[in-house]
């Protein structure tokens, strides 16, 4: 068979007994990948365990490390390292709350996943919140929301939040959030879950005040404004 454009001649074999070149033993030579783990600061049975705690929240989203650390995480301790850029576990003893802070990252979201669930399964309530940008947001009456610079909205029949926008097809959440949710609604368990739609990625101050609402409102241990660190953007040159 010929290839056209002058870009050489490709050559099939019409059986198997053509294939002199494929070894078929390097396949085996092949190591499995290797599984993710949790990240512990230092080894021990102890430290490992699943903490049991009143509330489990993970939030999730692209580029949410710097509000995490800045608004939720401050004065907690780290447990663990998730294997998910620059993912965590931290822990409030005070206010017995477990916090994941989870940089979107789908291609391992079902390991990180199933890393979690121990922690899923001891905790005594559950929240999700899934950060997304704006423009991914769906809906026929998407006029009503331009103005807004977040749109939040709950994700299932949370009673105590009739006020709050409910999650409609065509839109979907996907990850951890949505793995540990759909989890715990599986086994019948308390879980509340939210998303919510900003026009600002990484978070500013502006943006960052619907997800410390939200927060605030559900009883999460969390800042009351969100300033971000300076950073040098300027590209003119000198």
């Amino acid at each position: 068979m010929s290839c056209p454009g002058g870009f050489g001649e490709l050559n099939i074999p019409s059986s198997r007994a053509f294939w002199d070149d494929c070894e078929e033993d390097e396949f085996e030579n092949i190591k499995p990948a290797e599984k993710l783990k949790l990240q512990f600061d230092a080894e021990g049975d102890a430290q490992e365990l699943p903490v049991e705690s009143e509330l489990f929240v993970l939030i999730e989203g692209p580029q949410i490390s710097e509000f995490c650390n800045n608004a939720l995480l401050t004065g907690l301790k780290h447990i663990c390292g998730i294997p998910s850029k620059k993912s965590a576990l931290h822990w409030n003893a005070a206010k017995g709350q477990l916090v994941a802070s989870l940089e979107e990252d789908l291609s391992n979201s079902g390991e990180i996943t199933e890393l979690l669930l121990p922690y899923a399964q001891l905790a005594k309530k559950v929240l999700t919140i899934t950060i997304k940008p704006k423009v991914e947001y769906k809906s026929e009456e998407i006029d009503r929301f331009s103005d807004d610079v977040s749109i939040v909205c709950r994700i299932g029949g949370n009673k105590s939040d009739r006020d709050v926008v409910k999650l409609e097809e065509p839109n979907f959440i996907a990850g951890v959030t949505a793995g540990i949710a759909s989890w715990r609604h599986q086994l019948d368990l308390p879980i509340s879950s939210y998303v919510i739609y900003t026009d600002k990625l990484p978070l500013d101050a502006v943006a960052a005040q619907a997800v410390l609402q939200l927060l605030q409102k559900l009883g999460v241990t969390c800042s009351e404004r969100y300033v971000p660190s300076s950073k040098d953007s300027s590209y003119l040159y000198t």
